[in-house]
């Protein structure tokens, strides 16, 4: 998994009005889109009452570069042990007592490291953190990955399939084909392991049939969690200059808002529960390493263009992969001031269905909170149950112009 600056948008109830020219929530699909699992830590402190930090390990190697994809990655498979001896020091450095709840393995696709590079970083993390309950990593799906990731302690997948056409998959750039994916499915649910999929809405030759198709595969394939998300055309990458260029043409947003919620809709009516902006998940089967950073927790980032948020500080390492070799240390730090951190905090609460306290509004923005909540729920973008307010399905869409409103 890739991190932006957060590192890492709802319930559904299917009657609002939806706002005219509506734009689906963009810019948090996920740039790794590779197959994660999870690991399961030796050993848990049930009774410590410290606060859980996450970590994510960023693996940038890839077969090729997806053409939506402008991030932190390399088809230069020859800087692998330099990049994991790199990766191991910038572990060790950052070595303490902090209990860790969640590890996640992104990139990049992590299947194309080592697995002997793959299983000595699972090892330096447990040696080096007190890693209490889950780490999540990425993988080629085929029994023989599977074994490989149990024998470590992997106990969650989830499939970066995209789309089960492979039409639409053609224009990304991806090497899986639609059955690959099938299969890839197939051996995961075989397998007994908690699974996920991705999918993406707003896809070149996307059709409401396709789409539709698409989402129907994904809930009768026996997985226990499905993130949705909505294609953003990532400055720089390839398909945003064939987009721009006229070459290759997208949804418009009113189609891909349409969509959107009657998604959100078909996810609940199959007992998928949504739990935040992209994310809908059976009882049980939430992805708690993203909680992390929809709460604002902490937690440490290593590799190339990985990002931490460790006491009020937030920094970054090098995202060129061989300049992060070279120098393995934070290239770029912030600290959050208040006017930011109100902001944030508000922002990511109300990515989730939760959404959140009225009280913590008020505490955080004062009257003109309250003001924002009561024009919110008048207009039918928010609702308020009891002492809590969160977005509303067709709220989410505009949520970033609703949320700047307030500040």
């Amino acid at each position: 998994m890739r991190h932006d600056k957060r590192q890492e948008a709802h319930q559904h109830h299917g009657a609002e009005e939806r706002p005219e020219k509506a734009r689906p929530p963009g810019s948090r699909f996920r740039s790794y889109f590779r197959h994660s699992v999870i690991i399961r830590g030796t050993t848990t402190f049930a009774f410590r009452t410290t606060i859980m930090l996450g970590i994510y390990v960023h693996f940038p190697f890839c077969r090729v570069q997806c053409s939506y994809c402008a991030f932190a990655v390399s088809t230069d498979l020859t800087l692998q042990e330099r990049y994991i001896a790199a990766l191991l020091g910038e572990i060790d450095r950052r070595a303490g007592s902090d209990d860790v709840d969640t590890v996640y393995f992104g990139g990049g696709t992590p299947s194309r490291t080592e697995r002997g590079y793959l299983a000595a970083v699972a090892d330096r993390i447990r040696a080096r953190f007190a890693v209490t309950e889950e780490a999540e990593f990425s993988e080629d799906i085929t029994p023989e990955a599977i074994a490989f990731w149990r024998s470590i302690g992997v106990n969650r997948l989830s499939i970066g399939v995209q789309s089960f056409r492979d039409a639409e998959l053609l224009p990304l750039g991806r090497v899986h084909g639609a059955q690959r994916a099938r299969d890839a499915v197939a051996v995961t649910a075989a397998s007994g392991m908690r699974t996920s999929i991705d999918l993406i809405l707003g896809l070149p030759h996307q059709t409401q049939e396709s789409f539709q198709a698409s989402m129907g595969e994904a809930i009768a394939s026996g997985v226990g969690h499905i993130s949705l998300y909505m294609l953003d055309l990532e400055e720089g990458s390839a398909l945003q200059q064939q987009v721009t260029g006229g070459r290759v043409s997208l949804p418009d947003d009113e189609w891909t808002a349409d969509m959107y919620l009657g998604a959100v809709e078909q996810f609940a009516r199959a007992g998928f529960a949504q739990y935040e902006i992209s994310n809908f998940a059976r009882p049980g089967q939430e992805c708690r390493h993203n909680l992390h950073y929809w709460r604002r927790d902490e937690y440490h980032g290593f590799g190339a263009g990985a990002h931490s948020f460790l006491s009020g500080r937030r920094f970054a390492n090098a995202r060129d992969v061989r300049r992060y070799i070279e120098d393995a240390t934070p290239q770029f730090a912030e600290v959050l001031s208040d006017a930011d951190v109100r902001r944030e905090t508000i922002f990511l609460r109300l990515r989730q269905v939760a959404g959140i306290d009225c009280d913590d509004i008020t505490r955080l923005c004062g009257q003109e909170g309250m003001e924002w909540i009561d024009h919110g729920v008048s207009e039918g973008w928010l609702q308020r149950e009891g002492s809590r307010v969160a977005f509303t399905a067709s709220g989410f869409l505009l949520s970033n112009e609703f949320i700047s409103r307030l500040f």
